[in-house]
């Protein structure tokens, strides 16, 4: 909220907020594997697209524009891989999930999406696919199960909320 309010007063814009999330994410995202795809060119356009709608005043329920999120990778996110961490399960999500729509009507910018365990059936964060996402309190330590990735992310200040689900405790 502290955020949206900032770039609808002008405060800060969009682009410079999610400039700042995108760079923290591609200089310590390797030491907790938390997202596993990042839309850096999406995010950029998207964020100078909320940046042209506060300029017109175009904000009526918007009540995230320009606020950058991550979104667990098992909710698709057109043109990100949907692989539920597993080899022999895996494409490009053709078009956004329902709930993922709807965050995106609300102004929100998805950086990217977010590690998960294999077929999301475990405690802790790790898969076929991807590499195993680690806490980044204490990197020696799993996140959690389901959405560990979105857990690490917004415990490393890589998203200011995560579209996740969960069975593990992560969330």
């Amino acid at each position: 909220t502290e955020l949206a309010a900032m770039i609808r007063a002008k405060q800060a814009s969009s682009v410079e907020i999610v400039t700042e999330f995108l760079n923290n994410i591609k200089n310590n995202n390797y030491k907790y594997n938390a997202l596993i795809f990042i839309r850096e060119q999406e995010a950029m356009e998207e964020a100078r697209k909320a940046d042209e709608a506060v300029a017109k005043g175009d904000t009526v329920n918007k009540p995230l524009l320009g606020v950058p999120v991550t979104i667990k990778e098992m909710f698709w996110v057109k043109g990100s891989p949907s692989t539920w961490n597993a080899k022999m399960y895996g494409f490009t999500a053709p078009r956004n999930a329902e709930v993922v729509k709807q965050i995106k009507n609300g102004g929100a910018i998805i950086l990217g999406t977010t590690n998960q365990p294999f077929m999301l059936a475990d405690y802790q964060t790790k898969g076929e696919v991807y590499p195993t996402a680690s806490n980044p309190f204490d990197t020696t330590r799993t996140p959690g199960g389901s959405t560990g990735g979105g857990a690490a992310a917004l415990a490393a200040g890589f998203t200011t909320i995560e579209l996740g689900s969960d069975l593990g405790g992560s969330i």
